[in-house]
């Protein structure tokens, strides 16, 4: 079969392709390849976006139930920062070759700890979200509880997962630390501010670190 010199146009193309797999091939020894699902960055990424999505719904209950706008305040900031914080996470995925869906089916494991998604640290029983829903009056009260709880297990994550990376992830980790625990303080204050009793009854403390630790009973109470 006789070789035909390429066109100058192909000739150019061909160097091009050649350049851009060099450049691939040398971006992978590099950098190495993209982390796997249970990578502790990836995998943090993965139970955070679950986490934060309970907060939201968390603080959407209390805009439509509560009436204390202090409270409120909290409820409209939660949604909109952590809807973004959402948001930057899932890119942070899809750069590594992931979508949210890719989750493993335990949470955790990157902490050495799995467990089932709706139990990791800080999160609302289905009980707790009920009582939430369903709390009339106490709403406000119900939601401070909840999302200082809420809280204190995501700084919990936050902090754990600070200890497997000094990447491109710590200094999005470090300001979701910050901006939980001054929440925490905060939210604290406002309850203090409009006379709700938190924790209220039907509602159990697990914030850690913070003010002690408990269990999430199957019946929500303390």
């Amino acid at each position: 079969m006789r070789f035909t010199k390429p066109a100058g146009a192909q000739l150019v193309a061909l160097v091009v392709a050649l350049c851009l797999v060099a450049g691939v091939v040398g971006w992978r020894i590099g950098r190495g390849f993209p982390p796997g699902r249970d990578a502790p960055e990836v995998a943090f990424m993965f139970d955070m976006i679950g986490h934060h999505e309970q907060a939201i719904a968390m603080s959407q209950i209390e805009l439509a139930n509560g009436t204390d706008p202090d409270v409120q305040v909290f409820a409209e900031e939660i949604i909109r920062f952590q809807s973004y914080e959402i948001g930057l996470m899932e890119r942070f995925l899809a750069e590594r070759g992931h979508t949210r869906y890719d989750a493993p089916g335990l949470a955790m494991a990157w902490m050495d700890d799995p467990v089932p998604r709706d139990s990791m640290p800080g999160m609302a029983s289905g009980v707790e979200m009920d009582g939430l829903r369903s709390a009339g009056e106490d709403t406000d009260a119900w939601f401070v509880a909840l999302m200082v709880d809420h809280h204190a297990g995501g700084v919990a994550m936050l902090a754990a997962v600070l200890e497997h990376t000094d990447g491109d992830l710590r200094d999005l980790v470090e300001r979701m630390r910050t901006a939980q625990e001054s929440e925490i303080a905060e939210l604290l204050r406002a309850a203090e501010r409009g006379g709700h009793d938190v924790p209220p009854d039907g509602v159990t403390w697990e914030v850690y670190g913070i003010e002690g630790s408990h269990g999430h009973d199957d019946d929500g109470g303390p």
